[in-house]
């Protein structure tokens, strides 16, 4: 039985062998012109190249002889000397390298008159005896140059036989080089051909009963248990195909087992879903709807043929389905349930002639491997808190504006007494009188705290913003408290660069923040202690730090450090509990966030941040 890898590697070796055989023959023919190149070389390269040397060397031992008739004699005898030794050099690879018909003959010619030549030059030239210019001019055109003239045209009878070998040869080499292409061509061809063949018919052995596997997973997937496979063959796809019908069989059984069982646990969870009062919508990770309950249906005007179809629907289509949206985004991302309670988690919506208010609840929903699916969304009606809020809060506002009038006119009182303006006072008096008037400048803190908090949530308090520089902002606030920090032997200083962008702000509500934020750290902080403010810039916002060196806050009171009438340790006598909870309204107020953290024993760092704003946003001042 051979597997499906012995077939694989059966198929890869007869194309590489393909490969080869027409790897072989390219070799075999770019060989062969590799020869024929060699042979041109070989053959007469060097031979025309010798000839032309030995023309050279020739002609400069003729000129020797014109030397010696001008009277140069050394000159004559040197020349002569070199360029002999240099013509016997370069006879001698000629000689060495005879290849053509005809060739010896001529090298023997051109032995034979050189020698001749060279004798008669060497008489020539070696003469002592004082003969004129004209008598040594009679000699050298008599016996010298006849031999020259002939020896150099045997020269050239080398070289134009070697030459013309060569052209021969360049010839053979094109004709050999056409023959090559066209055999590599055919041979190329047809291995291409078949190995294409090859390949599409082993393929579709392999890839058929894979397609055929394909297809019937599918139709499981849509559950249709009621396939089988027939391949006969005894590979790893056979063995395949065995058990892909022996798993047919056994889903087919399973199903009928536990079809009704699933059918319950279904109906089970649509009984879960259906009995919450609150609208939930289930979604996958893309956010289509998957489920609604009925409750969900009518808040949104579904009908029940499109909940029961279910991937029909998107949260795009609804009436404020953006947030919701979001909010599953959000959950599905960051892998947590998402539940802010701040305004931006609320969704408003219009029920027939009713506005109402939601709050998002949205859970990420995950199989029993871990595996993310979707998100559950539950609408929380908060309708009627809301409502209650207002009412409170307007309850607030007119309460404290009504307690506000009496407390100055008693505020007023007291400190005409105090002023002895209505008669003295005993020491015990004036003790008693200055404490009632301590605590209804506490009460008078506590009635503006409540107003401005309700005219906050009310949302009749208006911001006037203008762009401020943050240096500006944080001198006002040391300087307003620095009287204060110096009676209690408190350091308090700013790191604040003077070439921040500007911030679009309320000056009077940094000034309120600036305020509280200050008098917490004042009052937290010991003696010889320090208070620091810093800023700077960060991704379009200005984030302004409070830090100071006091006693901190403990980890439990972190979270609702912003909430209303919480007091840090419990400790009474401090401030109303409403100052920092005014921050964080009216830094959200603002388009900014606030934040604290601490660790008890050094202190406290709270930070806030205020958005880049105006047109001298990014602008940089020098002072």
């Amino acid at each position: 039985m051979k597997t499906l890898r012995q077939k694989l590697a059966i198929s890869y070796g007869i194309l590489t062998l393909v490969m080869m055989g027409v790897s072989a023959v390219g070799i075999y023919h770019f060989v062969r012109l590799g020869r024929a190149v060699d042979t041109i070389l070989a053959n007469n390269y060097k031979s025309i190249v010798a000839a032309e040397n030995m023309k050279e060397a020739l002609e400069r031992e003729d000129s020797a002889a014109m030397f010696f008739i001008a009277s140069h004699r050394d000159k004559a005898g040197q020349q002569f000397s070199t360029n002999a030794q240099k013509f016997a050099e370069q006879f001698q690879i000629a000689a060495n390298n005879v290849t053509e018909p005809g060739e010896d003959k001529i090298i023997s010619d051109i032995d034979t008159k050189y020698s001749g030549y060279r004798r008669a030059l060497e008489g020539f030239i070696g003469n002592k005896e004082n003969r004129s210019s004209t008598e040594d001019s009679r000699i050298y055109f008599d016996q010298i140059e006849p031999p020259f003239i002939t020896l150099k045209n045997r020269l050239d009878d080398l070289l134009h036989l070697n030459q013309q070998a060569m052209v021969n040869a360049n010839e053979r080499a094109l004709s050999e080089s056409r023959d090559a292409q066209v055999s590599t061509v055919t041979v190329v061809f047809f291995g291409v051909l078949f190995a294409l063949a090859f390949a599409w018919r082993f393929s579709a052995y392999v890839v058929d009963p894979i397609l055929a596997l394909t297809e019937k997973a599918q139709q499981i997937a849509e559950g249709d248990f009621d396939q089988h496979i027939d391949i006969s063959s005894a590979d790893e796809i056979g063995i395949l195909a065995a058990e892909f019908n022996r798993m047919a069989v056994h889903l087919k059984d399973l199903r009928k087992s536990n079809y009704w069982q699933l059918q319950i646990e279904q109906k089970k969870s649509n009984a879960v879903i259906e009995s919450i009062y609150e609208p939930v919508i289930v979604t996958d990770a893309q956010g289509r709807v998957i489920k609604l309950n009925h409750t969900a249906a009518q808040l949104f005007g579904v009908s029940k043929s499109a909940e029961e179809i279910g991937r029909g629907l998107s949260l795009s289509d609804f009436s404020a389905g953006e947030p919701i949206l979001r909010a599953v985004e959000a959950a599905v991302s960051m892998q947590r349930p998402v539940a802010e309670e701040t305004e931006a988690a609320l969704v408003p919506m219009k029920v027939g002639e009713t506005d109402r208010s939601y709050r998002l609840r949205t859970t990420p929903m995950r199989d029993e491997n871990g595996r993310l699916l979707g998100a559950v969304t539950l609408l929380e009606d908060i309708t009627a808190l809301r409502e209650v809020d207002r009412i409170k809060s307007d309850f607030i506002s007119i309460a404290s504006g009504k307690l506000r009038t009496p407390l100055q006119s008693l505020q007023l009182a007291l400190h005409t007494l105090a002023g002895h303006y209505a008669g003295e006072l005993t020491d015990q008096q004036l003790d008693l009188l200055m404490d009632a008037r301590c605590n209804a400048e506490q009460l008078d803190d506590l009635m503006g705290d409540l107003l401005q908090l309700a005219e906050i949530d009310s949302g009749a308090h208006k911001m006037s913003f203008d762009a401020c520089r943050p240096i500006d902002l944080v001198r006002e606030a040391i300087l307003q408290h620095a009287a204060l920090a110096e009676s209690r032997h408190i350091k308090l200083e700013h790191t604040v660069a003077p070439d921040l962008p500007y911030v679009m702000a309320d000056r009077q509500a940094v000034k309120r923040i600036f305020d509280n934020l200050l008098s917490n750290a004042l009052r937290h902080t010991h003696r010889d202690g320090q208070v620091t403010i810093s800023a700077e810039e960060r991704e379009n916002t200005v984030v302004f730090s409070v830090r100071d060196t006091g006693e901190g806050i403990r980890e439990e009171y972190l979270p609702n450090i912003f909430s209303r009438f919480i007091h840090a340790q419990g400790k009474p006598g401090g401030g109303t509990g409403l100052g920092l909870a005014l921050v964080k309204r009216l830094v959200e107020a603002e388009g900014g966030q606030v934040a604290v953290s601490s660790v008890v024993g050094s202190g406290a760092v709270f930070t806030f941040t205020l958005p880049l704003g105006g047109s001298t946003v990014g602008a940089r001042v020098q002072t």
